[in-house]
């Protein structure tokens, strides 16, 4: 006959689960790119610099085309789920910026920004067996990018809604596949020059 966890056990084992999920309120990411190292950042796909508070990095066609035909990326793996992410970033020359959440099983929240036209968000529904989650396309109304302006970019996500704010312009999104437990946060471009000079996550 098996003998019952002692309370002690029990909330040891408990607290060991639970060690590595966020709490309310925990800061998770913040990046000022005042040093050329933070243990966070993945800086790819490019020759990313680190100079004066800000991280900057232009497309190499070489690269671009050897990743398949994606830009450069900056990411930071770090788990998530109901959280708010706040990225000033430059572009010059871009046609697009993608600000992306992903889960294990690939994307799953997605904002696009685009020079040419208005921008879109997506949500991300797993789909087993497949190369890649479905795409679900939650708004196509995002303000288009400025050439070489500062822009202000959060997006919060809790449960089910998404709250994106661009240059203090808001927009609210509702769809069952941004209620997932995420993994990484990211954003990149594609072709021209690109700068970041501040990333944050918060969990909420």
């Amino acid at each position: 006959m098996r003998r019952p966890m002692s309370l002690g056990l029990t909330l040891a084992i408990a607290a060991c689960l639970s060690a590595d999920a966020p709490t309310k309120n925990e800061t998770l990411l913040r990046d000022d790119f005042k040093s050329a190292d933070h243990q966070d950042r993945a800086a790819s796909r490019g020759d990313w610099k680190v100079s004066g508070g800000v991280i900057s990095v232009t497309q190499d066609p070489v690269l671009y085309e050897k990743y398949a035909n994606h830009g450069p990326l900056l990411a930071y793996e770090i788990p998530h789920d109901d959280a708010e992410a706040r990225v000033q970033f430059k572009p010059q020359g871009c046609k697009t910026v993608v600000f992306t959440m992903d889960a294990e099983t690939g994307h799953a929240f997605r904002i696009i920004l685009r020079t040419d036209r208005l921008g879109s968000i997506y949500g991300y529904d797993p789909q087993p067996g497949a190369d890649r989650p479905k795409a679900n396309p939650l708004s196509r109304e995002m303000p288009m990018l400025k050439d070489n302006e500062w822009t202000s970019l959060s997006a919060r996500v809790t449960g089910q809604t998404a709250t994106v704010i661009v240059n203090g312009k808001e927009f609210k999104v509702t769809h069952p596949s941004i209620d997932q437990n995420k993994t990484t946060v990211k954003i990149g471009f594609a072709f021209g020059s690109f700068a970041v000079r501040s990333f944050e996550l918060d969990a909420i």
